[in-house]
């Protein structure tokens, strides 16, 4: 994907995830087993999990690379980057403690939907200061697959919102 089709994606997903949590009731947005997140929660992880990468593209370029460091192989394609991140997943790769959301959380779902959608909107517009070459050169780490470049990583992003949702909806069709 270009960085325009990354854009359109990554708005495209956001979008969708952020309407079906504002249409959940209260009650399907606050259900959990105990086993597994609420709605809440997985929402609260996206926001945790989009921060750091907002705060990325936010930095100058020079110090992403000092930081970070430069690729030495080209960008796998989203369906490779996929596949490597759900057999990570299938292995047992779970978020970083510092992604998993409280088990209580105080937020209340209009709040924690505006900050995704300010989020979302500030990637989006600071993706336009990288070039397509300057997204593949680019690193930057990620908890389960390494270090990868800043088109994989934005991939991983796109895909991320859409596993989640996928993830609430399996919840709550079997609460049903």
């Amino acid at each position: 994907m270009n960085k325009t089709e990354i854009k359109d994606s990554l708005r495209k997903q956001y979008f969708e995830f952020s309407e079906y949590i504002n249409e959940l009731s209260y009650d399907d947005f606050l259900f959990t087993d105990q086993l597994k997140w609420s709605a809440r929660q997985h929402l609260r992880h996206i926001v945790l999990s989009i921060t750091p990468l907002v705060q990325v593209f936010g930095m100058p370029k020079i110090i992403i690379e000092q930081k970070f460091g430069a690729m030495k192989n080209k960008s796998r394609t989203y369906d490779n980057l996929l596949s490597n991140y759900l057999e990570k997943l299938n292995k047992g790769g779970k978020a970083p403690s510092r992604y998993v959301p409280e088990l209580v959380l105080e937020t209340e779902k209009d709040s924690e939907l505006n900050s995704l959608s300010i989020l979302i909107d500030k990637l989006i517009s600071e993706i336009d200061v990288f070039t397509e070459n300057e997204l593949d050169t680019l690193s930057i780490p990620h908890p389960l697959l390494g270090s990868i470049s800043l088109r994989e990583m934005l991939y991983n992003a796109i895909y991320h919102v859409e596993h989640h949702q996928k993830i609430i909806k399996t919840n709550l069709q079997n609460e049903n």
